[in-house]
């Protein structure tokens, strides 16, 4: 089946699952700019959208163990997006913390943009922890029980996902895609590597929520 390439990224990442990771390593995005053609994502990241259908096309018949959550009761998807991505959040956002201080501390002199790197991640990181209280206090047990919900608070959890991908965008600038070669001594390794893996969970977090929970939460209501 040939890929329509004025499909929004995000129709094409719920329809196969696999196709998340192929649009990583193209640099698109598919949570935060989910609602965009790919044809349009690929013209403002510069790529040829023959080779973006070409990468989307390999990966056709991979398989993979994720959920259609586009069918799954929605009660379900909240509990996995709180297992699954909040509590991994809970647990990695600490412990890179106290990588990147060690970083600054060791190679801040000689490399300040860890220190910008430092700073960036912990205005996410105080953003990120309150955005997860919200969605758990506030808007998931509404989602559980059918509504009413107040469509203003689920724009601001959206606006809340741009802010992150933007922070995101501007971590992986500093690290130049988190490229290992860059890595001045191993803890600098294991952050990066750790900072990698945290953009990738976030995306994929980020795309269950904006394309899959949101939409279909206030359809339902």
């Amino acid at each position: 089946m040939s890929i329509d390439p004025s499909r929004t990224v995000a129709e094409l990442v719920l329809e196969r699952p696999a196709r998340a990771r192929a649009l990583e390593e193209l640099g698109l995005d598919y949570c935060c700019g989910g609602k965009t053609p790919l044809s349009e994502a690929c013209d403002t990241r510069g790529l040829a959208v023959d080779d973006a259908l070409a990468a989307l096309e390999a990966v056709a018949d991979a398989p993979t163990d994720e959920r259609d959550w586009t069918a799954a009761p929605l009660a379900e998807l909240c509990d996995h997006i709180v297992t699954e991505h909040h509590d991994r959040l809970r647990q990695e956002l600490p412990r890179l913390d106290g990588l990147l201080e060690k970083v600054v501390r060791a190679h801040g002199e000689e490399r300040p943009s860890v220190i910008e790197l430092r700073d960036t991640f912990k205005i996410l990181r105080g953003e990120l922890e309150e955005h997860l209280a919200a969605e758990e206090d506030d808007l998931f047990p509404l989602v559980r029980v059918g509504g009413p919900y107040d469509a203003e608070q689920v724009r601001e959890l959206e606006h809340d996902h741009e802010w992150a991908g933007s922070a995101l965008a501007r971590m992986r600038a500093l690290t130049d895609g988190y490229d290992l070669d860059q890595a001045m001594c191993n803890t600098h390794r294991a952050t990066l590597d750790g900072l990698h893996e945290l953009e990738r969970d976030l995306h994929q977090h980020i795309h269950e929520e904006n394309n899959v929970l949101f939409p279909r939460a206030l359809a339902a209501a």
